[in-house]
């Protein structure tokens, strides 16, 4: 068994909101499952590019007791599924899994225990028909939405059960049979090439070893992460699965190249062929820098340089990146993405030539999002419409207002200049201005001055000396709104602070304020909308798990306020570091339903008080933590001219992390209680120390 498959294991992994409905761990290209009945073969709401909702691919159920296999026991892999079930009668097991090339492969066992025949059914979903071919058989859907038909083509062995629809073991009789559907847009692949596909899929023996393997290859090049504590160690590969889970390829429509979504699960309506409401399986702008935040630590580069080129696709006339389906363009949301695309050319200097080819728009969109946000008082980043900053019915916006009951209605609240877009058009102009110095482009002093204006006017208005904080302004009026919100903490997290700033730390180690009992509230405590279960005071104007930022806790902004403690606190000398490893423990725990190792569910928002999920979008991927690991807790930060190490303790008797991949070479950081400290580049010891300490390297 591969690595990443004996450190994730998980028994009966379901939806959270519907226990019946089984989790699959891999994902192909394009093809991917929101869940499978627990049947043989695939039944449920399966997904291709976007949310679909197709009823399903194929199915074998026994004759006269379909419902036999509900005790059936499942054990979920990020490889594939395992079912199981044994009675007088029967005994059944299947391994089933999607191929990168999006063949959705099930390897069954039947033995017939009985003293009658058992007939097995066979049945095939397809909304119009179903074709038999020679060895198989073909199937299409109509798909009203996304401008798509869907075809799929089945090769079963034995090919009869294709053709016949059933087939019977007598007394005593073992079945063993392997079943396999490819699907993909029928005016792009003919019926009999995906029949072929499927064909291939199925060809060689040992079907499940070669599915671990090469699931299991997309790992081979990430760093690797051993340590005392099981929390942290296993928290770490199921980050490392969420990056392989969101990405795709879908190679249509407006998608040219790969990108990393959101997440593979939804909110939209479960309902057959009817996939309305949101879903998380697009490109989503503000999630993409927490993408390539993470993914930059595997050594392959391809995936990041995939969804940069993405990014850039989904700009529009304004040089604002928009949210991208393949068949059309949807919301703006604030985002860092160039900071984050300089933090990757730090780790992939190599890849410098092409990020230059992107330079242009990277610079159209600086420019353009300060365009559309500013106004003549200052350069700071205007919000018109709550909803578009990514975090929606944060309070703030209803101060000027004293938080009135219905929050509902669109004219009840003020524009604010925010301290989040204003800090991310900050970062992003500097993350410009640096790349366009590597790149040697002139304007990079343009876009330095206004990084530059930009962290004066943050620090000269949106800071409070009285209560030791940063508010978000009235558009016009330049009056704070004085209600603590997560993004308070954005400008230490951006570094353009000093000791004074300090006391915005001391609000998010507050019980009394944002440390009120899992990671952190969106909103202090003291606010008086503050709701850690979500809903607007009483009022679920979202429904039961809508998206409200006046108090329940999000992965999202956690990842944010983590790096900033963890920054000031090496700033400092170390003054924060029980703070981090406090609530580091809390963003771990996070990741796993029931506060269970053996149960990893990430969701994108918690009651903030209880850790409760308050919403079922599992493996959902908008933030940040394998960087946050590696930079903290190894300590290792690339620079311009080699790297630096500077530890965090957080606790750890010992640690190991290997292969880090830096500008061609690896970078080796352990630590033991017996052995001490030591740093090594290419196999070669660079640094020794008793304990953990600061160590600055030149390449």
């Amino acid at each position: 068994m591969q690595k990443i498959d004996a450190v994730l294991e998980s028994r009966n992994r379901t939806l959270r909101t519907w226990p019946g409905k089984l989790l699959l761990g891999p994902t192909g290209k394009r093809l991917f499952a929101d869940y499978l009945d627990k049947v043989p073969g695939f039944w449920g709401r399966i997904d291709f590019i976007h949310k679909l909702n197709l009823p399903g691919l194929y199915r074998v159920l026994p004759e006269e007791e379909e419902d036999a296999l509900e005790a059936a026991e499942a054990v979920w892999y990020p490889s594939h599924l395992h079912l199981s079930f044994s009675q007088d009668d029967i005994v059944f097991s299947e391994d089933k899994w999607i191929t990168w090339e999006d063949v959705a492969v099930s390897c069954q066992r039947w033995e017939n225990r009985s003293h009658a025949p058992l007939t097995l059914s066979f049945s095939c979903c397809g909304v119009f028909s179903v074709h038999p071919q020679a060895d198989g058989c073909a199937f299409t859907w109509n798909v009203n939405s996304h401008d798509f038909v869907l075809a799929g083509g089945i090769a079963s062995l034995p090919a009869a059960l294709c053709r016949e629809g059933s087939i019977t073991l007598m007394p005593g009789e073992t079945l063993e049979l392997c079943l396999a559907a490819a699907l993909d847009d029928r005016a792009r692949t003919g019926e009999k090439e995906l029949v072929r596909r499927a064909q291939k899929a199925l060809a060689g023996d040992g079907l499940l070893a070669e599915q671990e393997a090469d699931y299991a290859a997309w790992f081979e090049d990430v760093p690797v992460f051993r340590c005392s504590d099981p929390l942290l160690e296993t928290t770490w590969w199921y980050r490392w699965y969420l990056m392989r889970n969101s990405y795709a390829e879908p190679n249509a429509g407006n998608f040219h190249h790969g990108v990393f979504y959101e997440g593979r699960s939804h909110k939209v309506v479960k309902d057959v062929l009817d996939p309305w409401g949101h879903e998380f399986s697009q490109l989503i702008p503000m999630s993409t820098p927490m993408h390539l935040i993470d993914a930059r630590w595997k050594k392959d580069g391809y995936a990041c340089r995939e969804a940069m080129a993405s990014l850039l696709d989904s700009m529009d006339a304004d040089g604002a990146f928009r949210t991208m389906m393949m068949d059309k363009f949807s919301f703006v949301f604030p985002n860092f993405s160039q900071w984050a695309i300089y933090q990757y050319l730090l780790v992939h200097d190599d890849d410098l030539a092409y990020v230059k080819t992107l330079l242009p728009g990277l610079k159209k969109n600086v420019r353009g999002m300060w365009e559309l946000q500013k106004n003549e008082a200052d350069d700071l980043q205007i919000v018109y419409n709550h909803r578009r900053t990514g975090k929606e019915y944060q309070p703030a916006f209803w101060y000027f207002r004293g938080y009135p009951e219905n929050a509902a209605d669109e004219t009840g609240y003020d524009w604010l200049k925010r301290v989040d877009t204003s800090i991310y058009l900050y970062l992003n102009a500097r993350g410009v201005a640096l790349l366009a110095r590597k790149a040697g482009d002139t304007e990079a002093a343009w876009f330095d001055g206004l990084a530059d204006r930009l962290s004066e006017q943050i620090l000269q208005k949106m800071w409070d000396e009285e209560t030791g904080f940063f508010y978000g302004l009235h558009h016009e009026t330049e009056e704070k709104a004085k209600v603590k919100c997560i993004d308070g903490i954005y400008p230490l997290w951006a570094q353009i602070t000093d000791e004074r700033h300090l006391s915005v730390i001391d609000a998010f180690a507050d019980p009394k304020e944002f440390a009120v009992g899992s990671a952190f509230a969106s909103v202090t405590k003291k606010c008086p909308a503050y709701r850690p279960q979500g809903g607007w005071r009483g009022h679920f104007l979202k429904g039961r798990d809508g998206c409200m930022w006046d108090g329940p806790s999000w992965p999202y902004t956690t990842s944010i306020v983590l790096d900033a403690i963890a920054l000031q606190s090496k700033r400092h000398q170390h003054r924060y570091d029980a703070v981090f490893r406090k609530f580091l423990r809390e963003y771990c725990w996070e990741h796993y339903r029931n506060q269970n190792l053996h149960e990893p569910y990430l969701v994108e928002h918690y009651n903030a008080e209880t850790g409760e999920m308050l919403s079922d979008e599992v493996d959902y991927n908008h933030s940040f933590l394998i960087d946050l690991l590696i930079r903290h807790v190894a300590g290792f930060t690339p620079t311009e001219t080699g790297f630096e190490v500077d530890p965090i303790d957080v606790g750890l008797k010992q640690y190991e992390f290997d292969r880090l991949p830096l500008r061609g070479h690896f970078v080796r950081i352990v630590y033991g209680e017996r052995q001490g400290f030591q740093v090594t580049i290419d196999g070669e010891t660079v640094f020794q120390a008793e304990k953990p300490e600061r160590y600055l390297h030149t390449l």
